[in-house]
């Protein structure tokens, strides 16, 4: 793909800071830094405001400071509801905002994105913008809980300047419970770089795995909403007609101990191994043979772009923003969510033809190639910057 940039002489930066409130190894805090590193420096300086990853191993503070950006550590901007500390973080993020002098103020994920826009409203900021990296309408909570979520996001969305999904189907999510306009609700595909996912070292070795073996992947937090209960009696169904099928868990979250409590049970320790978080994700996807993704609700799912690039058949569920990136029958199967047989099936359909596989695995890079590719992403996160700044005179 080609990626024609914006050649254009600003009177000075525009200054932007991101709110997140946790910058830990996983998607939404990745995909913001690919996209901050690829960010025209000529025309935008970017920081982060953030608070602190439950677990050190995962922190990418560090990561984001070795990379040339400002960080701003907030203890207090937690995930869970807190009305102390969440007033603290409101206090705090609202004074960062007045004394540096953001232009724009992009909040990301649901709590960071809720306070952060507050923040910004009080501190007058000309250009507040809001992308959730998914939606909590389905799989999260109980339904008086989220009924109470929809509530604070429609206030919210009344001083937001753009909500930003990341597929056409968040965007008509977000529009059915009657949060923003249409107007001021655009998507964005995720993108990935490619040159990361290539022909790699197989790592079967060290994972024990024989060349023989039928491998598959999941890559996710190991949270209820990514479905891997339901994987689990699937592959119960698989391993009794492919005893040779292999399934690797990348991912760590608080479901860990009970998804290994299942696997003794479904008696498939010899089947199923949970890795942990990972950074060698590219390297995995090279020696399997599937990959799969059973969420019951997905804002958009990079992972999959990543699978494809890396030419792989998918299995995944048929909800949010999935659809737009796998084509049931020809880059991959679809399946309805929390259906363990339909899943068993088409896992063993793929194992049966795998010149089916092999097809489908190469239109997957094809169409990942063409639609999901890092710098068409950095591009229209430009363009809408730069209108958002004129729009509201930030420049000129």
């Amino acid at each position: 793909m080609k990626i024609y940039y914006i050649e254009e002489v600003l009177t000075r930066k525009i200054k932007i800071l991101n709110i997140i409130t946790r910058l830990e190894l996983g998607g939404p805090p990745i995909l913001i830094l690919d996209i901050l590193q690829r960010l025209n420096k000529g025309h935008f300086e970017s920081a982060i405001a953030t608070g602190l990853a439950h677990s050190r191993k995962r922190d990418m503070i560090e990561f984001a400071k070795e990379k040339g950006f400002k960080v701003y550590t907030i203890p207090t901007l937690v995930r869970n509801i807190c009305p102390h500390k969440d007033f603290i973080s409101l206090i705090k993020l609202s004074l960062l905002i007045k004394k540096e002098g953001y232009d724009i103020i992009h909040c990301h994920t649901s709590k960071g994105g809720f306070i952060g826009r507050l923040a910004a409203r009080l501190a007058g900021s000309k250009v507040i913008i809001y992308s959730p990296h998914g939606d909590i309408f389905e799989g999260y909570f109980s339904r008086l809980t989220t009924k109470a979520f929809v509530l604070l996001e429609k206030f919210a969305a009344q001083f937001t300047d753009k909500i930003i999904t990341l597929s056409i189907r968040g965007k008509k999510r977000f529009l059915e419970q009657g949060i923003g306009e249409e107007r001021r609700i655009k998507h964005i595909y995720n993108g990935i770089d490619f040159k990361k996912f290539t022909r790699t070292e197989d790592k079967r070795g060290e994972f024990g795995l024989r060349k023989d073996d039928f491998v598959c992947a999941t890559i996710g937090r190991l949270v209820p909403v990514k479905g891997h209960s339901c994987l689990l009696k699937a592959i119960r169904r698989v391993v009794q007609v492919i005893p040779q099928a292999k399934f690797l868990f990348v991912g760590d979250g608080p479901q860990r101990q009970r998804l290994e409590q299942e696997i003794i049970v479904l008696e498939l320790e010899n089947n199923v191994s949970l890795l942990g978080a990972r950074t060698d994700i590219a390297e995995i996807l090279f020696c399997i043979d599937l990959f799969l993704l059973p969420s019951i609700n997905e804002g958009f799912g990079i992972v999959l772009v990543e699978a494809m690039a890396m030419g792989k058949p998918i299995v995944a569920t048929n909800v949010g923003g999935i659809p737009e990136i796998v084509k049931d029958g020809t880059t991959g199967i679809l399946v309805s969510p929390k259906d363990d047989e339909a899943l068993s099936s088409s896992i063993i359909k793929l194992h049966k033809n795998p010149g089916l596989a092999l097809k489908m695995g190469q239109a997957g890079y094809r169409r990942a190639k063409r639609l999901f590719d890092i710098e068409s992403t950095v591009l229209k996160y430009e363009e809408l910057y730069l209108e958002l700044a004129r729009k509201k005179g930030v420049i000129k």
